[in-house]
């Protein structure tokens, strides 16, 4: 009997990260000139349900800017537009944890924390899983 492997969806955020890290092998972490467009171009292919477009600007912001929340919320947008929720909630998730940081230090409006929670919250409970 043959098995063949097919090439499964990434399950945790390391694994959508590792991945974009080989879609994207150029962009270098805090060092683009362009990257501060990216998160208006993001929503701009949003807004015209361009969502390929949407979620290629989006990874690419995730790779330039790490540690912040901007793409991480981005692709959370694309992933519930297209249904899938675990990937949606993985990101969501993820944009919080950073968001909290610029919370922290004043340089965040608690009005955009309170509408990273609300789009959260519309996701649903997180999967369980088995750690």
């Amino acid at each position: 009997m043959s098995r063949h492997r097919h090439r499964a969806a990434p399950t945790t955020l390391e694994e959508h990260l590792r991945r974009m890290r080989k879609e994207f092998p150029d962009i270098r972490p805090f060092e683009e000139a362009d990257d501060v467009n990216w998160w208006n171009d993001g929503l701009e292919a949003l807004a015209a349900n361009q969502l390929q477009r949407a979620e290629t600007i989006f990874k690419q912001l995730t790779l330039a800017q790490p540690e912040h929340f901007d793409g991480y919320y981005g692709l959370a947008q694309v992933y519930q537009r297209r249904h899938q929720l675990p990937q949606a909630i993985l990101f969501a998730d993820e944009a919080i944890r950073l968001a909290q940081a610029f919370l922290a230090d004043g340089s965040l409006d608690p009005s955009t924390m309170l509408e990273l929670k609300a789009f959260r919250s519309q996701l649903g409970p997180a999967a369980s899983s088995a750690a």
